[in-house]
């Protein structure tokens, strides 16, 4: 997508959404930590507290790492979804519109995207929490139609930085 004397612009999801899972994970290593330095417990439990707290350090590690990567890259060509397991991307002309309601936000299509990461995403739109679906059932439906990308992810740039502009501006005449 990159060509010469293009403006490129690449976003990234918030700094309270890239820490808040790694940010869980630090506050249980030390938890772990404080209780495997007190004096009560074996040396043995004291040993696995450690150990404990050494791999949700790094747990939180990797999910800040993945979390960092996760970015939406604007180009003249067209825009790019990166998020971990997956890449879904399309070209100006094929945005109908942004889809603000209820739910995720995310870029509503014209056309099908033909990426592999569009069968990624449409093969995971029933994703949940206790039955409370991450995605509303018109996005399900352009899911498996792979005609939508999730963006609700950089809503903070969208709200409070120029994602918003920058889509209305690559995408003249169109509803965003």
């Amino acid at each position: 997508m990159d060509s010469a004397g293009n403006s490129n612009k690449v976003y990234h999801i918030s700094p309270l959404r890239q820490w808040i899972v790694p940010g869980i994970f630090l506050a249980f290593a030390i938890f772990l930590l404080t209780l495997s330095l007190s004096d009560d417990g074996t040396p043995a439990t004291r040993k696995l507290g450690m150990f404990m707290a050494l791999g949700s350090v790094g747990f939180a590690l990797v999910m800040l790492l993945i979390m960092r990567r996760t970015r939406l890259e604007c180009s003249d060509d067209g825009i790019k979804l990166h998020q971990f397991g997956y890449k879904l991307e399309t070209d100006w002309n094929n945005i109908a519109y942004l889809q603000d309601g209820p739910g995720p936000q995310g870029l509503v299509l014209h056309r099908p995207m033909e990426c592999a990461g569009a069968r990624t995403l449409a093969a995971h739109r029933h994703a949940n929490i206790n039955n409370i679906n991450f995605y509303s059932d018109d996005q399900i439906q352009l899911l498996a139609e792979h005609r939508f990308i999730p963006i609700d992810a950089f809503a903070h740039s969208l709200t409070k930085g120029p994602l918003g502009d920058d889509l209305r501006r690559r995408t003249t005449g169109k509803a965003l």
